[in-house]
């Protein structure tokens, strides 16, 4: 089917679904007019170009007029139909259909759903139409950022990135990008942080093993070692192990600070940045199969 803008004329295709889905009520995309194309449908373009949609001031004069006259009628004196077939004649009456916009302007067509014409049209007739707006602007639906939504969302997400570095605070403290920040975190919400630990950056000064003066079948050994970092770091876990002569060990045995310290509030409070501890510790002898040692820290 055809339908011609009332205004500028453009000449559109459309089908009976389109229409019913408009309501009849459609949208000129060139000049933005809105105008009923019920009435004005045709399966020829040229019909639909030349048709003349009924002037809306002279038709509403018409009809106030007769809604006046209606009006000024005695109620009293009016009568009621005696037969379906007189409501029937009284409905089709000239009154009737004068206020009705399709019947005044004698209008090609108002079809129900079913009578809409679903022919395709001709390629040579009608070509590159333009499209035809169903909904004014004010109509189609508007698309609305839920601010609400997202904020929410992103709190819930900060929420479980701070319980998240709260529960695992402690290993997150030994990765040295993340320290300053976890250092902030911790100093407003008052939680313990444990003291870095670079064990790479201790170095060994001293290293000895000799037998022990006074216990038999016993080994005396003295470490020394500094703190190379430039950060308060805890003092790392000491490993001595005993290899024979083909390297494999023999003999392996590792001190916690609380075994080598002389004191545990030492360490508590970590090795500051260039300090050196001095270690001394009684082992039982390998036998005679160790003939190497080695110090690592852990």
């Amino acid at each position: 089917m055809y339908v011609a803008c009332p205004s500028c004329r453009t000449l559109y295709e459309l089908t009976a679904d389109y229409l019913r889905a408009a309501g009849g009520q459609v949208r000129c995309s060139q000049c933005q007019t809105r105008f009923d194309a019920r009435c004005a449908v045709f399966d020829d373009p040229g019909q639909a170009q030349a048709y003349e949609y009924p002037q809306q001031e002279a038709l509403m004069a018409e009809i106030d007029d007769l809604v006046g006259r209606a009006l000024g009628q005695d109620v009293a004196s009016a009568e009621v139909p005696d037969s379906p077939v007189e409501a029937a004649t009284a409905a089709d009456s000239p009154a009737q259909m004068a206020a009705s916009p399709c019947a005044a302007a004698d209008c090609y067509a108002q079809p129900g759903p079913g009578e809409f014409v679903t022919g395709k049209p001709q390629p040579e007739t009608v070509q590159d139409l333009p499209p035809l707006l169903l909904m004014p602007d004010d109509e189609r639906p508007v698309s609305r950022t839920a601010w609400g939504a997202i904020a929410a969302s992103l709190l819930l997400t900060l929420g479980l990135m701070v319980q998240y570095a709260y529960a695992d605070r402690y290993h997150l403290a030994q990765i040295a990008g993340l320290r300053p920040a976890l250092d902030m975190f911790c100093g407003v919400l008052h939680c313990d942080l444990p003291l870095r630990r670079d064990p790479a950056q201790v170095e060994m000064t001293l290293r000895e093993v000799r037998n022990h003066p006074s216990v038999n079948d016993a080994l005396l050994l003295r470490a020394a070692f500094v703190n190379r970092a430039d950060f308060v770091q805890a003092y790392p876990v000491l490993q001595v192990s005993f290899s024979d002569v083909s390297g494999t060990p023999v003999a392996v045995r590792r001190f916690e600070p609380d075994e080598y310290l002389p004191d545990s509030s030492v360490s508590d409070r970590g090795m500051l940045p260039g300090e050196e501890a001095l270690v001394m510790l009684e082992v039982v002898d390998p036998g005679t199969r160790a003939v190497s040692f080695q110090f690592d820290f852990m």
